[in-house]
């Protein structure tokens, strides 16, 4: 019997930490957790004090010598034709293709190069006959990936490091997380050769690996989040831009494949289309973060929410978006709720005069709108959409609109007054006017202020003396 700490921990890892099943090299057999479990409790039974030793972090160690004894290969690649399935390793049948071409390559190399015995590739290793489990690998893999002692990544249509940057691997969906989970990824060319002499290591210095900067110009993503990257609801426009060209086989799966990225978790449900699985994806990043960058999108909203039009519909809705200071720090926690009025928020409401509106060619699907702000000093802003067809064209205006800014910031002290930014990132919105009496009943039925679509996104500069704005403009909105 081993340590008891080391047993907890090591059951931890077994049951929360590690793939429903991994492929077990020496009998070519897909093993189950418990199974699992019973193969290595020797080894795990064999960690001593004396392996402990660890004068900072007890809890590290362990982790570290469970990971040591119970390593396996992980497998990044694009589906070829006739991959073998979860069936046909259950029962023993082999065939020749493709697709079981690559799995024996991938199971040569893990052990052979990296000295593993167990292998997880999602072809084979996933009951897809299941939906929950279907459901919890979906959910697990971003961790599962982590996990790996060793990210392997094939590129089928490479035999160069100068095709590199064309091979289909980089615009698939699920490979932007096998890219960015493992701690360590060496990339293959097609015949299975090492594309460099480098494996990417978390551990290494950047500056050591060169392969980096490669892919940094095919993806777009820094070298310090290809190094070091930590999944969460932070900078959100920037890594939705990642995802934005990417495509997958199954619609939903655009959503699916980055929960990891943003650790946040929703139920797999196949079947409900693109735009419904990323506004959940969307609502659930919005539930545990307190950054505006979630909300710094522009182009067309998901028709999902009979009055809401504050979802995007895709990540490519962050493309081009501006880059806000991100210093600008908050002690207060942004409210971000979704009720059936729409989304609950706060925003900096600045009221706006609809100065023209320019009506572009019959044959443009186009118009743009100049909005102007004496009180901010405002002048001449023109915004563009696909249309503005609630725009009188008679002169007068049915309509009242505002800027509503979203990168501004809450400081704690004597005021509470908003802190603007110099550069303003906002909404345009839009309400009926009325009389008063007239304005309560419509205005509850229209939902008040509405989040009108805008093709490019909105900013501004504010003058300098303009670095603070009274709290009474800050309002809670239903868009």
């Amino acid at each position: 019997m081993g340590l008891r700490d080391v047993e907890d921990a090591f059951n931890r890892y077994i049951f929360d930490e590690v793939p429903v099943r991994l492929l077990y090299l020496p009998q070519m057999k897909l093993l189950e957790r418990d199974s699992l479990k019973r193969l290595y409790q020797p080894h795990i039974d064999h960690i001593t004090e004396a392996d402990l030793n660890h004068p900072i972090d007890r809890s590290a160690a362990i982790g570290g010598k469970i990971r040591e004894q119970l390593k396996y290969g992980i497998l990044s690649h694009r589906w070829l034709s006739l991959e073998p399935s979860f069936q046909d390793i259950m029962s023993g049948k082999t065939v020749d293709g493709p697709g079981w071409d690559k799995l024996r390559e991938f199971c040569r190399v893990a052990n052979k190069v990296y000295g593993v015995e167990l292998v997880w590739s999602d072809t084979c290793c996933i009951d897809k006959s299941s939906s929950s489990e279907l459901d919890e690998s979906l959910r697990c893999m971003f961790r599962w990936y982590r996990n790996a002692h060793i990210c392997i990544a094939y590129l089928a249509e490479t035999t160069s490091i100068d095709q590199f940057h064309n091979d289909e691997w980089f615009t698939r969906g699920w490979t932007l997380q096998e890219l960015l989970a493992p701690r360590k990824i060496r990339f293959f060319r097609k015949d299975w050769m090492p594309l460099t002499n480098y494996t990417i290591d978390k551990d290494r210095p950047a500056a050591d690996q060169p392969i980096l900067d490669i892919i940094t110009e095919v993806t777009g993503i820094s070298s310090q989040d290809l190094q070091a990257f930590v999944p969460g609801p932070s900078q959100v426009d920037t890594r939705m831009v990642w995802a934005a060209d990417r495509k997958t086989t199954r619609s939903e799966d655009v959503a699916y494949s980055l929960m990891g990225i943003f650790d946040v978790s929703i139920p797999i449900a196949y079947g409900e289309g693109a735009q419904r699985a990323f506004f959940r994806l969307v609502e659930a990043i919005m539930q545990v973060s307190n950054e505006p960058g979630v909300l710094n999108w522009a182009g067309k909203p998901a028709q999902i929410h009979r009055l809401s039009t504050a979802f995007p519909s895709a990540p490519a809705c962050y493309l081009g978006h501006p880059h806000y200071d991100r210093s600008l720090a908050t002690d207060e926690k942004r409210e971000f709720a979704l009720t059936n009025r729409g989304l609950r928020i706060q925003l900096l409401v600045i009221p706006v005069d609809l100065v023209t509106t320019l009506i572009p060619p019959a044959t443009s699907i186009q118009d743009r709108a100049t909005f102007r702000c004496n009180a901010f000093k405002i002048n001449g802003l023109t915004i563009e959409g696909p249309s503005f067809p609630v725009l009188e064209r008679t002169g007068t205006n049915r309509y009242a609109y505002s800027l509503g800014i979203i990168n501004y910031a809450m400081i704690q002290g004597e005021s509470k007054d908003p802190v603007l930014p110099k550069s303003c990132i906002a909404y345009l919105l839009m309400r009926l006017k009325g009389t008063r009496s007239f304005a309560k009943i419509v205005l509850s039925v229209c939902n008040d202020w509405k989040k009108v679509e805008t093709k490019t996104f909105i900013t501004f500069d504010l003058p300098q003396d303009y670095t603070v704005a009274k709290r009474n403009l800050l309002t809670t909105v239903w868009i």
